[in-house]
Order: structure tokens, then sequence, then C-alpha cells
């Protein structure tokens, strides 16, 4: 058996949830012995036995409004999205945090299993359909299946630990970009070694999970701007990287551009870049500077000439503008290169959703990618523009939002099977002091099963450093 492409078929939930979905919707048609319903129990069966190839249980999970197959993310083909979707939903109406699959399943009767469907289907009657579920299964005989009652702790300490290892890469590339800075402030020689495994550590991260570093990069910081700055530039790109299909060098690649764009500031006086208030003209064009300063100081990196000339293009670009209305003004006719153009967009999200001291109070995502928009095609490349904006989501992380329940929360991600503009968010609760905690974590894409309206619905965006609020806090 080739083991990974087992592995592929079982986190891609084929053919177990399309083989699960069809039993319980022929149940409802069709009696027991029916031969179509007997070949849906077999071939439900026949999937839980190939998923259990590996062990001898199959676990299926609810965590973060997503479906967790043997304690890893649920991948699914475009096509299954409305399957995934349903079944998200199914879950949700009956209470259920998950199931567990025993390979004895093979040995269960047929009228086990239908009789097992049936109950899945009726929950949803009862006033408590978990409970009700509970005793109906204690009652009959199911030993081959079982309720998942709490969280798999695996998959709370594997988040934790990501998340942690997410926190110490940031705080790391933070301090390399600094050192970096520092020592060419004062004319010594600088490397890269240090910058160049973090970015490697965030492309390992990235890779497995980007919902991580984007939380990551909803870090603010006054005192550190143009380093925090830098970070989130990096994390971005490489996540806009990754939805194009880079491959892993590639990313790195334009991660270091990313952490090195703004190299060139080293050469501006700082009271100059946090000046509040507007610029004079002959402000502006020394702030202009830093994007040839930026070349300069990586050539005068101490690395090799390979990844710098590999490395020095992106910064020189990053304000040409795709129509190449921007600065430095030269009198190329060739396309900004890719790099360059991934850097325009994520430099421009990231510098307008941050505060400023010339602007105390910085704009929510939301309304930046609106504004955004309006520069697709002259800003912007249109396509990547379009697929950062897909990454991000209607909502990006770290957008706070009030409720029409009167709550507020924080946008953790947009999983693929939410509803448009729905996205999964940790709800804010406000202690005596005005200081917030963790809530609860909802989906705005769940409904009332009575009525079938959405739960809770948004009525406005909000930034947090409007309410002091670290994104990164209750996020990672």
């Amino acid at each position: 058996m080739n083991t990974d492409a087992s592995k592929q078929r079982i986190l891609t939930g084929d053919p177990f949830f399309r083989t699960f979905f069809r039993l319980l919707q022929t149940v409802k048609i069709h009696q027991s012995d029916n031969p179509l319903l007997l070949e849906c129990v077999a071939e439900f069966v026949h999937s839980i036995i190939q998923c259990c190839a590996e062990e001898d249980r199959l676990t299926v999970q609810i965590s973060r409004g997503r479906f967790y197959l043997q304690g890893e993310t649920l991948t699914y083909r475009p096509d299954n999205l409305t399957l995934v979707q349903d079944m998200l939903q199914y879950f949700k109406q009956r209470g259920l945090t998950g199931l567990r699959f025993f390979a004895s399943v093979r040995e269960a009767a047929s009228g086990q299993i239908v009789a097992f469907a049936h109950l899945l289907n009726n929950a949803d009657r009862q006033e408590e359909p978990l409970a009700w579920l509970l005793l109906q299964m204690q009652e009959g005989n199911y030993p081959w299946v079982e309720i998942v009652l709490e969280a798999d702790s695996s998959l709370t300490a594997h988040t934790s630990e990501r998340g942690e290892k997410a926190r110490r890469t940031y705080s790391y590339a933070m301090t390399s970009i600094q050192e970096v800075a520092q020592k060419m402030t004062s004319q010594q020689r600088a490397g890269v070694q240090k910058a160049k495994r973090m970015i490697q550590n965030m492309v390992d991260i990235l890779t497995e999970d980007d919902s991580v570093l984007l939380g990551m990069s909803t870090i603010r910081d006054y005192d550190d701007y143009t380093y925090t700055h830098s970070v989130n530039v990096a994390i971005l790109s490489m996540c806009l990287g990754k939805r194009i299909g880079l491959s892993r060098l590639s990313m790195e690649r334009l991660g270091i551009c990313g952490l090195f764009h703004d190299l060139g500031k080293v050469e501006i006086s700082h009271d100059l870049i946090i000046k509040p208030g507007k610029l004079t003209d002959e402000e502006y064009d020394q702030i202009k500077e830093h994007s040839l300063n930026s070349v300069r100081q990586i050539v005068k990196l101490n690395a090799l000439r390979d990844l710098k000339a590999r490395i020095i293009l992106p910064p020189f670009e990053h304000h040409l503008k795709y129509d190449l209305s921007g600065y430095p003004q030269t009198d190329r006719k060739k396309p900004v290169s890719l790099f360059g153009r991934i850097l325009t967009i994520t430099d421009i999200f990231d510098a307008m959703t941050s505060p400023r001291i010339y602007r105390p109070v910085a704009l929510s995502p939301d309304r930046v990618l609106t504004m955004m928009l309006e520069g697709a095609g002259t800003e912007f490349d249109p396509i990547l523009l379009k697929v950062f904006i897909n990454m991000l989501g209607v909502c990006p992380v770290g957008t706070l939002l009030l409720l029409d329940t009167g709550e507020m929360g924080l946008v953790m991600e947009t999983p693929a099977e939410a509803v448009a503009g729905r996205p999964l968010i940790v709800l804010l609760c406000q202690g005596g002091k005005g200081e917030f905690r963790k809530g609860a974590v909802v989906n705005l894409s769940e409904r009332d099963p009575q009525s079938g309206a959405f739960r809770r619905n948004i009525v406005n965006s909000l930034h947090p450093s409007a309410y002091g609020i670290q994104p990164v806090d209750f996020l990672v």
C-alpha cells in the first residue's frame, strides 16, 4: 500500500464523507431491506475500513469551525465544498463535536448501522439532541461507534505548540532585522543567516497552516513599527506566494525580500520617519529615497552574491506601482516583477491597517481592502490583489466586529466552507476594569435550527487599536 496516498485519501474525506452523507439521506426514504440502502451501508463500512488501514479507528471531530480526521485538518476538493458545509451544519444541529468509528464496524449487522443513521437523523427533533442521542446509544448496541464529547487533547496541544512556535519565530525575525539595521547604522558588516533561518521556519509553519502566521501578522507596535511592519510584510507576502503556488525556495526568497524591503530607512532620520503631521515636499522626497537606499544596503550585506542578486529588485520596486507611476521614477518599460507586485500589495495593506503617530486610529482591514480594490490595474496587479483579498476574506484576520447581539469579536479565519462574509471569530468579554478576555469561539455561519436565520450578524467593523486590543493575544 502507498501510505502517503492512503493518508491523503483519508484527509480529503474521500470517500468517507460522501458515503456517510449518502447513507444519512437514503435512510430517510427507504426501508431497511431496500437494496439501494444496503448498498449505501456497504459503501459506508468500506470507507471506514479504508480509513482504519493505519489505525483501528477513525476519529472525526469539529474544532474551530472545521473538520479534523485522525487529528489532521480535513482538506477536500472544491466540488466537495457544499457537502462539507452540509455535514458541518448537520453535526452542529445535533451538538456533535465528534464521532469515532472502530474497525469492528465490519462485523456490525446492516440493521445496526441503519438504526444508528436513524438515531442521528432524529436527534435534531429533540429538545436536547446530544443528551437524547447519548441515552439512545447507551440503550442500544453500537460497540463500533462512540460520540467524542471532548476535544482531542492532541488537537489542542498541536495548535498550542504551533502557535508558540509562530510567536518565537516572529520574535526572532524581529530581532534579526533589528540587528541588521543597527549594524548598518553603525557601518558594520551584517549577515543574513539568522534572518534566513527565521524565514525558513515561517515557511515550515505556513506550509502546515497559514492561519497561524496570518494571526501573527496582526501585531501592531508604535515603537517598533518599522520592524513589525517588515515582518508582517514578509508573512503576508509568503502567504500570498503559497496561494499562487510558489515553490518553497521561492517563498523563502520572497520572505527575505519582505523582511529587507524597508532596510533603506536606516539612511533616513528617525525623527523624520516618526514625524507627526504632514511632511513637506522636501521631506517626502527624502522618504521616497528609501527604496533605492534598500538596494544599497542589501548590496552591503554579508551574503552570497547569488542571494543578494535575487532579492535586490523587489525592494526597489515595491513603490513603483503596477502601472509604473510610483517611485523611484525611471525610464523603464519593463513590468514590475512578480515579487515586486506582491510586496506592493502587502506593504500597502499592512501600512494602512497600522496605527501611526500621524494616524493614531488605523483603518479597519476590510475598509483597506475596499480602498485597495479601487487601485486594481493601476496601483496593484488586479489578479494578485484578487487572490490576496480571497486569502484574507471579506473580513480579514484581526478585524474587530460589532455584532447585532451586542457582542464584539475578533476574526480568527474564514474557513473555505464558511458562508461568504461570515468568518470564524473569538468573542471578547469585557472585565470590570475595562480589559478584555478571550471568550467562546463562534462561527458566524451558524444558523438557528428552528428559524434557519443566522444566530449573529455583523453590524460594523472596527479597528482593535481603537480599543487597545492586540489581536494576536487572542488569536495565537
